[in-house]
Formats: C-alpha cells, structure tokens, sequence
C-alpha cells in the first residue's frame, strides 16, 4: 500500500508539473505574440510615415501633370486665325466642328470661344441640347483673367452641365494685339481622379478654403475639413464655383499633422503641395490595415511556430513508438525463451510434469477459443437439475427456486449472445441476396416484436442486390438491431420499427424505431464494448460492438443518429457486387 501511495503522489506531481509547463509555455506564447504584434505594428507605422511623403509627392505630381496636360491648347487656339476670324465676323460656321474635332481628339470635355462680354460664340457641344452656345461665364474668373491678358485657371462644377472640371482660358488677340475675346478648354474631372482613384489609400484633394475637389473615394467629393469663413462662403456663391452642389463638413480631426480621424477612422496623415493651383493633397494611411497586417505577420509566425512544434512533437512521438516497439520485440523475445527454458526444463521431468504441462496448454486453448463452451456446461447442467427436481416433485415449470431459475436464465441469454455472435465461418463467405438474409432475420424477430405488441414494417427494394460476406453473420446484425428497436420501443405510446433497404451507390439499409432516441449517444459510444443502456441482466453490451465489427468486415459500415421525431436510425452501408 505504501508502494502505491508513492506511486500515485508521483502521478500526480508529475501531472501538475506538466499543467505548469504548459500553462508557461501558453504564456510566453501569448508574451512573444503580444510583443511581436507592438514592434511590427509600430514598424510597419514607422515605414508608413517615411514613405508616404514621397507617395503623396507622387500623387500630387500625377494631378499636377492632369492639370496642365492641356493648358498648351488654349494657347495655340488663341494664335489660330480662324478664331480671331470668328470673334471679328461672327462666322463660326466652320469653327463649331473644328472644336469637337479638336476636343474629341485631345480628350478636352469642351472647347469654347467667348467673346468680350462674355458670350458663348463657338463651342465643341454646339449640336448637343445643352449647348454651351449663347451662355454667357462672365462670373467665372477664368473670362475675367484672360480678358486682362493673362492665363486664367479655375476649378469648377459646370454651372451648364453640372460635372466638375478644370477651365483653363487664353485671350484672343487681333494683330494690334488687341483682346477680341477668350478660348476656354476644360479638362474633364476624370482626368483630375484617376491618378488616384486605384492608390490603395483614401486621398483628398482640397482647396485653399478646404473644400474636396477630387477623392479616391466619391463620398468625400465636395466636403470641407474646416469651416468657412463668411468672406470664403460669399466669393463661392458669386464664381458659383461648386453650382448646386452642398458642401457639408467631414468628421475630420488632426493630431500634431501627422494623424488624422475621419469618420471614426484612424490614419497617418502627409500632405503634399500642388504647383498649378494652390491645392493640398492629403495622403490618409489607414492604421487599421497596418494593425491588420501586423496581426497577419504575427499569425503566419504564430502559424510557422506550431507549425515546428507540432512537427517536433510528432517525430519525438514517433521515435516514442520506434522505441517501445522495439521494447515489446526485446521483451516478447525474452518471454519467448523464457517459455522454451520452462519447457525445457519441463521436458527433463518426469512424465507426470510432461502432462500437467500439456493438460495447461488445452485448458489455455480452449479458453482463448470461445467463453461460451467454458459456460455453457455447467449451465446446462444447472437447468437439468432444476428440471429433474420440478419432475420430481411434480411442479409447475420455473415454480422450483425461481430466484435460482431467474439466475440460470440470465447466465444463459448471456452465453447465447456470445455464441450468436460469436460463430465465424470463413468458408461460408461468398456473395449472398441482401434481401432474402433480411427476410430470413426478420421472420426471426418477428415474434419477439408480435409479444412486445410493436409493428415491423419492411421496405425493400425491388432488384436483388448483392454483397460480399456471411449471409448467417449479417442476418445476426439485422436481428439484433431488430430486437434492439423492440426493446427502445417498449412501454412507448407508438410502437413502430421501419426496415428500409435502399439501392443507391452503395447498398443503404436503415432500421427506425418510434422510440426516445439515443439520448444524446453516438455510434461511438454505443460500439465501446460492454456499453449498454439495458437493465443489469438484459444484455452485456456486446451486440453493437460486434455488429459493427462484423459490417466493418464486409467493407461496410455502421452509424447511428436520433431521428428529427425522436426515434433513433441505425443505417448500414455496404458495397455491391455484381
């Protein structure tokens, strides 16, 4: 007992020790994990903040370049003579085509020539309804730039067409070098967002007053990130800059220039200058993809980690297993010549050691070969006795000792389990009709459930199919599964069991009973052998464990589940044969 008691305390040391471990290694993962996701994000933050000045730069360089890819037209359209021709006679017969040749061919939106009082004369939409001819822009400050000589250039959402663009102007001049007029070309807002619609990141382009004029994403177009001033508001209503469009604030705020929160969102802010215009562009690095990627690298790490430590564990687990095998060889070995010096020795005796030995040798033969002859004799025995002393005094049968009765009974439902199932003919294998053995084991039940007042209802298909087994061991299968549905229905209000035989890929074969169900069982447990939920004498467990051994030799298989009304379906499922 003291050997014992040592043995268990170091048990259970050892296994608290292991929890331990493992509880450290949990944690130490958890630490390296942690600090692990800190650097890579505060790196990946740190890489972000280095390299998107040079991205917005970039950015603004694209949309510097949109904005005077055309400003060269303008120009030479005002030293074209049919243009001065046309503001001096009037005559833009000839012009108005020319302009939608010219604009289509440049990717212009509109082409245009206004005259001094700011009059639409010509434009490339003459034939369109809304034709920019007769209009006069004299409120835009592009006209009133070029009618004092110089460029002008003027963002805008075309108080005509209602779509954004970029207006840039040139003065018409005769050869005294007088100003006949003004050519406009507007560059179409697509060619403003391009450049950074596709960028990955969420990029603002702003005025000086603030205002959204070009966005990666089209919600934010037309926002402010700060107010307006009455003076900024009052000169945006006279240009009508922004036409009917409502300029509302954005949920914007800045920390130290370098974060911004817009919407709830968190990103890294860089700004960038643009030449042309006195725009600013904003590059916003969201950090809940920077935390994402870093989260990323940490669970591939993570992913990689144990990875290995699984790996690890399974080549120690199978250097465990090469080495206890080799183990059971040695010691199976040394029990092997343990066993031939025994005998040895034993052979040196006299005769009388020589049949002990052999007598030893039938008693363990005839046990390892069947548990059932080893009963079944003194149990058969036991029942003649009874019978013989019920003769003799001339009683009604199983009146003498019933207790004793009731006890010899079980003894021999279990042994007759055991020899059903455990008969094994190889040499009655061969193909056999599924449906004849299951007529065969229902005609067996049959009376069993006619006494149990249950109703067997058997649906077969029509075509013989065939399989590959012991038609005698498969029709045991069917009988106990059978008398299994007897018993579940037993004592319930409907008393119902269904045998259906299914022809599919496979051969199906379903048995419902109308009872409680497996509660809340599995195949699993109900094939654990000596696993049983019938009453102490009903039955030893046995008779699902070797069913399913038995299907499992026809290649088939055997699964259980609780029905949706509450009865339990054990289905078998095996292969067919030609």
């Amino acid at each position: 007992m003291a050997f014992a008691g040592f043995s268990s305390a170091d048990q259970f040391a050892g296994s608290a020790f292991r929890r331990i471990r493992l509880a450290v290694a949990i944690l130490a993962l958890l630490v390296l994990s942690a600090g692990g996701y800190l650097l890579l994000n505060s790196s990946f933050q740190a890489e972000k903040i280095r390299e998107t000045p040079a991205r917005a730069q970039f950015f603004a360089d694209a949309i510097d370049s949109a904005l005077s890819r055309l400003a060269h037209l303008p120009y030479v359209l005002s030293l074209d003579p049919g243009t001065v021709a046309a503001l001096q006679t009037e005559d833009v017969a000839e012009l108005n085509p020319t302009f939608a040749t010219i604009a289509a061919r440049s990717g212009a939106e509109f082409v245009f020539l206004m005259d001094t009082n700011g009059r639409t004369i010509a434009s490339s939409n003459y034939q369109d309804a809304n034709s920019l001819v007769g209009r006069y822009y004299t409120f835009r400050p592009y006209f009133r730039s070029a009618m004092q000589g110089e460029q002008g250039r003027f963002y805008a959402v075309g108080a005509t067409t209602g779509r954004p663009g970029y207006f840039i102007a040139e003065p018409v001049r005769d050869e005294a070098g007088t100003i006949l007029g003004v050519i406009v070309v507007k560059v179409p807002f697509r060619d403003l967002s391009r450049a950074i619609v596709d960028s990955g990141d969420l990029i603002l382009v702003t005025n000086a007053q603030g205002v959204v004029l070009a966005a990666s994403e089209p919600a934010f177009l037309y926002g402010l990130i700060a107010p307006l001033s009455q003076q900024d508001r009052a000169t945006l209503e006279q240009q009508q800059q922004f036409g009917n469009q409502v300029l509302t604030p954005l949920d914007w705020r800045e920390s130290d220039g370098t974060q911004a929160q817009v919407s709830g969102a968190y990103y890294l802010l860089s700004r960038a200058s643009l030449t042309q215009e006195d725009w600013t562009l904003h590059l916003l690095s969201n950090v809940g993809e920077i935390r994402r990627q870093a989260l990323l690298f940490v669970a591939i790490g993570l992913t990689a980690l144990l990875s290995l430590m699984i790996a690890a564990a399974l080549y120690r687990a199978s250097q465990l297993r090469q080495a206890l095998a080799i183990s059971n060889a040695d010691r199976k070995r040394l029990e092997t010549e343990i066993h031939d010096r025994h005998i040895a020795e034993e052979k040196l005796e006299s005769a009388r050691s020589e049949l002990a030995r052999k007598n030893q040798l039938a008693a363990l033969g005839q046990l390892s070969a069947s548990i059932t002859h080893e009963l079944g004799q003194p149990i058969s025995a036991m029942k003649n006795y009874l019978v013989a002393e019920e003769i003799a005094r001339a009683a009604v049968p199983g009146s003498y000792a019933p207790e004793l009765t009731g006890l010899v009974d079980r003894m021999q439902r279990i042994v007759d389990q055991l020899r059903l199932f455990g008969r094994n003919d190889p040499a009655q294998t061969g193909q056999f009709v599924i449906q004849q053995a299951i007529n065969d084991a229902v005609a067996l039940v049959r009376h069993t459930a006619a006494q149990a007042g249950a109703q067997i209802t058997v649906a077969l298909a029509p075509d013989p199919l065939r399989t590959q087994g012991q038609a005698n061991r498969f029709e045991q299968v069917i009988v106990n599964l059978l008398r299994n549905a007897v018993d579940a229905v037993a004592g319930a209000p409907t008393r119902e069991i269904t045998l259906r035989l299914t022809d599919a890929d496979d051969v199906l074969i379903e048995v419902a009973d109308s009872g409680t169900g497996l509660g809340g069982l599995d195949m699993d447990d109900l094939k654990e052998p000596f696993f049983s939920t019938k009453p102490s004498g009903a039955g030893m467990g046995l008779g699902l464990a070797i069913s399913a051994q038995i299907i499992n030799e026809m290649g088939g298989t055997l699964d259980a589940r609780t029905a949706a009304t509450g009865g339990a379906i054990f289905c078998i499922r095996l292969p067919k044969v030609p």
